[in-house]
């Protein structure tokens, strides 16, 4: 589907809501003001937030937006992309960072994103995860098994590992050595020397005895990993799989969540911990993860949610379909739509004339 067809179907979605006002009543029900934000319509695939203030997002044909006063007001910023999707993205302060995408895309800016520039990975595989410890320090990963290295914030970036038969979605260091990526068939990959050599883990519950047993019921894909601290690592991903580590990896453990909804990011800010996902899905933890608990109502959306981010315990953000941009000042016990749609929202009520029992007044 081209960028053209996508806004011209959003824009007669939006018409039909817009029509909703109004019921076929003998008395004729006044119009709602539609207070409808949109910083865009695209699909939002990555969210970033060095600070209370600044903030950036990514997704859909290379759209990346930048807000200066904590998502009041959003400027475009020109990324040099224009096919394709910036999936992740990381910032090390308020003026360095990097995005990633797909075509083997990397850009990074030194400014706050006043210029964006596209930076040679060496590699067309699409890339799905970035990490940088520091200004010097990152790596990428995506399918095949791709991960790339760089050593001098992304001037030149090198291969490592070998290839592989799966996608790897996400990565995350612990320090210069030590650290993890996460892929496709529950994939773990460990690494003790920053990533020169990489061993996969193999969590008992992902365990099958057989070849035909493994086809028949595959590991669920991961599409997160967070390094909390030296004694905390946790995945995320299909039917609501957290698998969590306390021994960098020597044993997985599974935490037990009453969903199976896929999560497609977990975030944490202190002890305090937050993950979302398809359909709406949104968890939060008070005890560092040990448990989770489901808000069904917290954020009324049925749109996936692809990121979660918090720049401090209490202001954070999460982004997804349909330019979904929602942020939290109380750590993330109420929400507020910046960008997109909410089934809460009045113009989604049913004329009266059309609810089950209704009539005519």
């Amino acid at each position: 589907m081209t960028k053209a067809v996508y806004k011209l179907g959003f824009i007669i979605i939006l018409a039909s809501i817009m029509t909703l006002g109004t019921g076929c009543s003998k008395t004729k029900e006044a119009t709602k003001k539609i207070d409808l934000k949109m910083i865009t319509p695209e699909n939002v695939h990555g969210v970033m937030a060095p600070d209370d203030n600044n903030i950036w997002i990514s997704g859909n044909y290379g759209i990346v937006y930048h807000s200066a006063d904590g998502g009041e007001n959003w400027e475009e910023q020109e990324s040099t992309v224009s096919k394709g999707i910036l999936c992740d993205g990381t910032f090390i302060d308020n003026k360095t960072g990097w995005i990633v995408g797909t075509y083997g895309t990397v850009i990074h800016t030194a400014n706050g994103g006043k210029t964006w520039t596209r930076q040679n990975t060496s590699t067309e595989k699409h890339l799905f995860g970035i990490y940088f410890i520091n200004k010097d320090l990152g790596w990428a990963v995506g399918e095949w098994g791709t991960i790339i290295h760089t050593k001098n914030g992304g001037k030149t970036w090198n291969i490592q590992g070998e290839e592989m038969d799966r996608t790897l979605n996400n990565i995350a260091f612990y320090d210069e050595n030590i650290g993890f990526a996460v892929g496709e068939q529950g994939t773990i990959l460990h690494t003790n020397d920053g990533g020169k050599t990489w061993n996969i883990q193999l969590p008992a519950v992902f365990y099958r005895e057989t070849l035909e047993d493994y086809y028949d019921d595959q590991p669920p894909a991961l599409f997160c990993v967070i390094v909390k601290d030296k004694n905390n690592v946790f995945a995320c991903g299909m039917e609501s799989t957290i698998m969590h580590t306390s021994d960098l990896g020597k044993t997985w453990n599974q935490i037990p969540i009453n969903n199976e909804r896929a999560l497609y990011t977990i975030f944490f800010k202190d002890s305090a911990g937050w993950a979302v996902g398809d359909m709406g899905h949104y968890m939060r933890s008070e005890d560092n993860g040990k448990t989770w608990v489901i808000e069904e109502e917290s954020i009324k959306s049925k749109f996936w949610f692809r990121d979660v981010y918090f720049s401090s315990p209490t202001k954070g953000w999460v982004v997804g379909q349909a330019g979904t941009v929602i942020r939290t000042n109380d750590a993330g016990k109420t929400w507020e739509f910046r960008s997109g749609l909410s089934y809460d929202m009045d113009f989604f009520e049913m004329p009266k004339a059309l609810e089950f029992g209704g009539g005519t007044e």
